[in-house]
């Protein structure tokens, strides 16, 4: 009887060659391996996998370690008389993820289980070495909480494999006398298969962990990619609400001033108007209703005609009622709409049209601001250069990417700013 991974068969088999014996405990290695790939997908193991966690965090990591040690138990292989089992994979595991007690416990039960279902005559040896296998790892492991690495799982499974061979020998050899064994030092067979049982665990154990790590950062990686976006988002909102903030209050709050003496009814509209305009730009969340979002923009233009003058600014606006409560990005028609305004309206003498109007075209939604009107016009390209303006892509292309676009075309009098959404579902009522 031999302890570790390596125990002595009865009756001893034919030598098997050493190339043929690794190739197929490297095949079943990895076939434990990835079945130790479980530990990425329950959040309690995942948890004790990043080096956190709860108590019964631990218990289940404890079972799934025993689950693994008693399944390696008979993944093996026999070589020179000695059968080189990949048992120390699932008590390495019950070690890392529950600790030394643990490791002791599950260590003694996959042993005991190894006795009964895989060589009877095995006797104590095997329980012995597997519990101090347990307890070692678990003392090696014992480390303030943090990233588990495939440098921690090799130095873990090579060490606690080496002292629980080791002591399993000991006791096994001091005990012959009283057991009347035939227990003896161990020759060059014995180290020879103990030293591939201890390499191949350890990189079994290593593997499974490592590659947990690298499935667990991509996660990781997604995440922050998913949080930088989403700040991104927050950031050109909070972009578009400075720039408004400023010169547009000061020239509605001078234009409320001259419209109070000329049109008290007109004046307290538009300060009904300021007020959801300001509401809006405070309070709204991320996405809204298309149906919001026309609302905004035609709130914002009855206060920028009354500053135009009257006749200046003619607002047409064209939404289907099928349309009104599909989700848009926030503040999508703010700077489409003070683009037509500052760029379009206030440079004709005689003023002009803004037509906001969307339909639907395939898969996707389609929102145009129209200007129209008499007078000097500027380029599309021109036009289009503005920090508004180029905020709002940037903020679709992080929202949407390829299937999200901004234009502008001119000609013919007019300039119409479209914006082609991909369609999503609607807003609750």
């Amino acid at each position: 009887m031999i302890p570790g991974g390596t125990f002595r068969v009865h009756p001893e088999p034919r030598p098997m060659d050493a190339r043929f014996l690794v190739i197929d405990l490297v095949e079943k290695m990895c076939l434990l391996a990835t079945a130790g790939l479980l530990s990425v997908l329950l959040p309690p193991l995942r948890s004790r996998v990043l080096g956190v966690g709860r108590p019964r965090d631990e218990a289940v990591g404890a079972v799934f370690g025993l689950m693994l040690a008693m399944w390696g138990g008979k993944l093996g292989d026999l070589w020179q008389g000695y059968h080189v089992s990949l048992q120390p994979i699932g008590i390495l595991m019950a070690a890392f993820f529950a600790g030394r007690r643990a490791g002791l416990v599950i260590g003694a039960l996959a042993g005991a289980f190894y006795v009964l279902r895989v060589d009877p005559a095995a006797g104590f040896v095997p329980i012995v070495s597997a519990a101090v296998t347990g307890y070692v790892a678990g003392v090696v492991n014992d480390r303030p909480a943090r990233a588990f690495t495939w440098v921690d799982a090799v130095t873990m499974a090579i060490t606690a494999q080496v002292v629980g061979t080791s002591v399993a020998q000991l006791v096994a050899l001091l005990l012959a006398p009283v057991l009347d064994s035939t227990a003896h030092f161990p020759g060059r067979e014995f180290i020879e298969a103990t030293a591939v049982a201890i390499a191949v665990n350890a990189a079994g154990f290593a593997l499974q962990t490592a590659v947990a790590r690298v499935v667990l950062q991509r996660e990781e990686h997604a995440a922050a990619l998913a949080e930088a976006r989403a700040a991104a988002q927050t950031m050109a909102l909070d972009a578009l609400r400075r720039r408004i903030e400023p010169h547009f209050l000061f020239n509605a709050l001078n234009t409320l001033r001259a419209t109070i003496r000329l049109d008290p009814e007109r004046a307290r509209a538009l300060v009904l108007d300021l007020a959801d305009l300001y509401r809006y730009l405070l309070h709204h969340p991320d996405v809204a209703p298309l149906a919001a979002e026309v609302r905004h923009a035609t709130e914002y233009l009855a206060i920028e005609s009354a500053r135009l003058g009257p006749g200046r600014l003619t607002v047409v606006v064209d939404l289907p009622s099928e349309l009104a409560a599909l989700e848009v990005p926030a503040l999508l028609l703010q700077p489409l709409v003070e683009n037509a305004v500052k760029h379009g309206i206030a440079t004709r003498r005689d003023g002009g049209r803004v037509t906001l109007r969307a339909f639907a075209e395939a898969d996707a939604l389609v929102i145009e601001v129209v200007d129209e009107g008499v007078g000097p016009q500027l380029s599309p390209s021109e036009r289009g250069t503005g920090i508004a303006l180029d905020t709002l892509r940037e903020m679709l292309r992080h929202r949407h990417g390829a299937a999200a676009a901004l234009s502008l075309v001119g000609g013919d009098g007019r300039t119409t700013a479209r914006v082609r959404l991909p369609r999503v579902h609607e807003s609750p009522p």
